[in-house]
């Protein structure tokens, strides 16, 4: 460690600086310094400019001047003695005071917790009070008996809202006390024989007010939603009493039952009566098929001198549709026909609104009273479908048995098809109403229209292949036009297509099973009569005319993707490409005929046999150029001039032309390549052929301009 050098500073007693501070802060260094080094400073001099009897001198003036300034300062300092001697007196009592007050704390922490324990005890004595003032007060309420609650229920009539709330009570007090036992308490065996005969008092008056209700239902013209209404503000009459009169609640059930189920076998029976005698006159008849020639034929002079009244009937309500499927859309949900006021106003209407209007009507009252009867009788599940099938099965029964005999005289496709959909529909409303769906009476319902639907489309079909093609006949040939059992059939197929696009859901397969039988029977009186054509040419054109006659009827996006459709447009293009053929024919048959010996050859490799074609003796290929050169102009000009003729739709008429002068130059270039073969290179004839550019340059003239 490095020394610490200690110096001994001179101090001058004359000098004002010198004080006692400054000779204590240089005693203080002292104190510090190591005694050994200033010991040994001392004894050797080092740093010291006096001797030791200087210094020894200076410390004792020193002394003296301490003491002489402490004689001067002696009252200062006495004065400050007393004052030091009363501050620790001052300390001393504060601290006595508050070894005073920290013993009070204590004390004082010990008394509040004895306060809070006591509090505690306090509190917990004040809820057992409580509880028991409350268990006895609710006990007491619950016995006791008031002079206004028997009064009411004795004296106050079952309408006012009184009686109800006293009725409330009563249950109520019936009710706990059976919970609760009788237990111990007198007091519940001195109220029970009055609470028992206000009971009796009160399911006696609920009783009778019930029957009365009940009973107005049997009013004629009465509107029972009304009285349903009012049973549904007194609920808790019926409640009452299937708590504590179990046998006039079921009285009362099976009174309702039997007076609804009374009530809407009339409503039903009579509506049913009334709304079908408003059936349209002009309406299809076993006599309006497909196939019947008569009903077409314009009546002769001999019905001028005819007792008979011939009706003419509207076609168009048996094979189109018109607006009728509006009733599967915006109709569906219209208002019901009131018969009384459609006589007034001498309206008909088609078996398909009227059918809407019964079952709409049914549908209505069967949701209504299936909601009454699990909100006033308090049942569900199965004991409410069983008491909701209780109280509409005579409706159901006649509603259904008008509707069969409405059914079974029907001879109208369309007005069916729409009363299935129409059915499909109502078991969908009763689903969303979620009410029990009455699947056994929807399948009766659909049984009957699908049996009647395939026995009216049956007809169709016999008519259709039992036609008398002899009378359909003018000067003994048909003519090549669409006819109009074609175009009945057409109108009837786009009837069904367009009902079930408007009900919103696919062709099932019992309907295109009847859409094919039905094409399927219009095709086979197609090729019957186009069998009686006079050329096959013609047998063509009428097949062709006929078909785009049905594709053109039920021409639209949803019916494009139906299976008729692909079926029809299939004959259709068969037709079309058979009569291409037959037209090209008589104009270059020559050169078909060259071509396709020409390509069967190429084709198995048999090239060799290609020279026969060559020979000088038997030039075919120059036989075939020379044609074509001298009459392909002429072709044209006839293909053209007759093929515009021929179809009775002009659009079609002029595809089918462009399909022919297409396959016109499709075998030119096919003649050409054949030409293009090492076998034909080297005859000088190829080169003579028409450039077949010079022949769609002629066949652009006759392109349509749109």
């Amino acid at each position: 460690m490095p020394r610490k050098r200690v110096t001994l500073q001179k101090f001058d007693t004359n000098d004002r600086s010198f004080t006692i501070s400054s000779l204590e802060f240089c005693l203080s260094q002292l104190r510090k310094a190591d005694p050994k080094l200033v010991k040994k400073a001392i004894s050797s001099g080092d740093g010291l400019t006096e001797s030791k009897d200087d210094v020894s001198t200076r410390l004792s003036e020193a002394h003296r001047y301490a003491v002489q300034q402490c004689l001067d300062n002696s009252e200062q300092l006495a004065h400050l003695h007393n004052q030091l001697v009363h501050c620790d007196n001052v300390f001393e009592r504060l601290q006595k005071t508050l070894y005073s007050f920290q013993d009070s704390l204590g004390s004082i922490g010990q008394d509040m917790k004895h306060l809070q324990m006591q509090s505690h005890h306090l509190h917990q004595e004040l809820e057992n009070r409580q509880k028991v003032r409350v268990e006895l007060s609710q006990f007491v309420d619950d016995i006791a008996v008031s002079q206004t609650m028997m009064k009411t229920i004795n004296e106050v009539d079952a309408n006012e809202r009184g009686f109800l709330e006293a009725l409330h009570e009563l249950h109520h007090k019936i009710t706990l006390i059976i919970q609760r036992g009788n237990g111990d308490a007198v007091a519940v065996n001195d109220t029970m024989p009055i609470l028992e005969g206000l009971k009796l008092k009160a399911t006696v008056k609920v009783r009778d007010w019930l029957l009365a209700k009940m009973f107005q239902f049997r009013k004629p013209l009465s509107n029972y939603q009304v009285f349903q209404h009012q049973l549904l503000k007194c609920r808790f009459f019926y409640e009452f009493l299937l708590h504590h009169d179990l046998i006039s609640a079921k009285e009362l059930q099976d009174e309702y039952i039997d007076t609804i189920s009374k009530m809407f076998f009339t409503y039903f029976k009579a509506y049913a009566t009334r709304l079908f005698k408003l059936a349209m006159k002009d309406v299809a008849t076993k006599d309006d098929t497909l196939g019947n020639i008569d009903s077409a034929k314009p009546q002769g002079l001999s019905s001028l001198f005819s007792s008979k009244q011939h009706v003419v009937r509207n076609k168009a309500t048996v094979f189109s549709i018109g607006q009728r499927h509006n009733i599967l859309g915006d109709d569906f949900f219209g208002a019901l026909i009131v018969p009384h006021a459609a006589t007034q106003n001498q309206v008909a209407y088609q078996f398909e609104a009227l059918f809407r209007s019964i079952q709409l009507a049914f549908v209505d009252h069967y949701s209504h009273e299936y909601l009454f009867i699990t909100d006033f009788f308090l049942v569900n599940n199965e004991e409410a479908v069983e008491l909701h099938n209780k109280a509409m099965a005579r409706a159901m029964s006649v509603v259904l048995k008008s509707c069969e005999e409405q059914i079974a005289l029907s001879w109208d496709a369309i007005s069916l098809h729409l009363c299935i959909c129409l059915s499909d529909k109502f078991i969908d409303v009763l689903a969303e109403r979620e009410v029990p769906e009455c699947t056994d009476y929807w399948n009766t319902v659909s049984s009957l229209l699908w049996a009647r639907l395939n026995l009216v489309m049956n007809t169709h079909y016999e008519s259709v292949k039992s036609v008398d093609l002899k009378k359909l006949m003018h000067s003994g040939s048909l003519d090549a036009r669409p006819h109009f059992i074609v175009r009945r059939y057409a109108e009837l197929t786009s009837a069904h297509l367009m009902i079930a696009k408007t009900s919103g859901k696919e062709i099932g397969d019992k309907m295109e099973a009847v859409l094919e039988n039905s094409e399927d029977s219009i095709e086979q009186l197609l090729t019957r009569m186009s069998a009686m054509q006079q050329s096959q040419k013609n047998k063509h054109v009428f097949l062709i005319n006929n078909f785009d006659l049905i594709l053109s009827i039920i021409d639209d996006e949803e019916s494009k993707h139906s299976k008729i459709y692909a079926i029809v447009h299939e004959l259709e293009q068969k037709s079309i490409d058979d009569f291409v053929e037959e037209m090209l024919e008589p104009h270059i048959g020559y050169m078909i005929k060259f071509v396709n010996e020409c390509e069967s050859l190429l084709s198995q490799g048999h090239t060799q046999l290609l020279v026969r074609y060559n020979v000088c003796v038997a030039d075919k290929v120059g036989t075939v150029v020379a044609n074509f050169n001298a009459k392909w102009r002429p072709a044209v000009d006839s293909i053209n001039a007759e093929c515009i003729q021929l179809f009775t739709n002009f659009s079609l008429g002029t595809n089918i032309l462009q399909t022919i002068f297409t396959k016109y130059v499709l075998y030119i270039n096919r003649f050409t390549k054949i030409l293009a073969h090492d076998v034909f290179v080297k005859n000088p004839v190829c080169t003579q052929l028409v450039n077949v550019h010079q022949v769609m340059l002629e066949i652009k003239r006759f392109k349509p301009a749109y």
